[in-house]
Formats: structure tokens, C-alpha cells, sequence
């Protein structure tokens, strides 16, 4: 694992990176290998990803094996949440879950809806426990 538990943001951008291309995107399954047979999202031979798949993807690469410490577990989660809530507000609330919304819509969509989730990850991550906003927060 790393020195230090990757960020809510960290896991968005590292999914988002996994899924950016067509060809590495997929539905009906958390991953799947070259053939198209599904894989676990860990798998040395997985190829592309669904949306939640990526995440868990992304997590796992920062972990020693499949048992993942506390803070890296809290971070996945987070970024789970960010990512769903993003989801939510796309579709108005027709989708509640971003696996449900990956099996019924495009690789472009889903990519935005990474690009939301990341943004609101960093503006999120800008504010102060106080809940003021950071300087450069307040200059925007």
C-alpha cells in the first residue's frame, strides 16, 4: 500500500483514467478480460471496467492484497458516494446507483459523470472544517 491513503478524488480521477477510453469501458460486469469473460476488477488480465468497477480497481491498486486497510476502504467508499450523488443529480434522480446508470447508458455519459464527481471532489476537498471556503475558493 501507499505511505498514505490515496484522496476520494484520487480513486475518481484513477477510475476515470481506467474507463477513458471506449474499449476499456463495459457494462453487465465489474470487468472483463481481453475475451470479454467477466474477471474480477483486480485481475491481472482485466481490460475494462464498469463505472464502480474502475473505482474498486483503482483502490486495490493501492493496497498490498484483497484486504484493504480502514483508510483506503473510507476513501473507496467517499468517492462511491461522490460518484452516485453526481448520479443522482444528472439524472434528476432516475438513477439512484451508478452501476444501474452504467448498464443503461453510454461511455460518454459515464465519463462526465466522472468529470462532475472529480470537480466536486476538489471543491469539496477546498473547504474548511470550519465550512468556510479556502482563499482560492473564495476568489472564484
Amino acid at each position: 500500500m501507499t505511505a498514505t491513503a490515496p484522496t476520494p478524488r484520487d480513486l475518481l480521477a484513477e477510475a476515470r483514467t481506467l474507463i477513458a477510453r471506449p474499449e476499456a469501458w463495459t457494462q453487465g460486469a465489474a470487468a472483463r478480460d481481453a475475451d470479454g469473460e467477466p474477471v474480477g476488477v483486480e485481475h491481472d488480465d482485466a481490460v475494462s471496467w464498469c463505472a464502480t468497477g474502475a473505482l474498486n480497481c483503482a483502490m486495490y491498486r493501492h493496497a498490498d492484497s484483497l484486504d484493504v486497510p480502514a483508510p483506503l476502504q473510507r476513501a473507496r467508499n467517499h468517492a462511491g458516494k461522490i460518484l452516485t450523488d453526481t448520479v443522482r443529480a444528472l439524472t434528476l434522480g432516475h438513477y439512484t446507483e451508478a452501476t444501474t446508470y452504467n448498464d443503461q447508458t453510454n461511455h460518454g455519459c459515464i465519463v462526465h459523470a466522472f468529470d462532475i464527481a472529480i470537480a466536486d471532489a476538489d471543491r469539496s476537498c477546498s473547504q474548511r472544517p470550519n465550512g468556510r471556503t479556502s482563499g482560492a475558493e473564495s476568489a472564484r
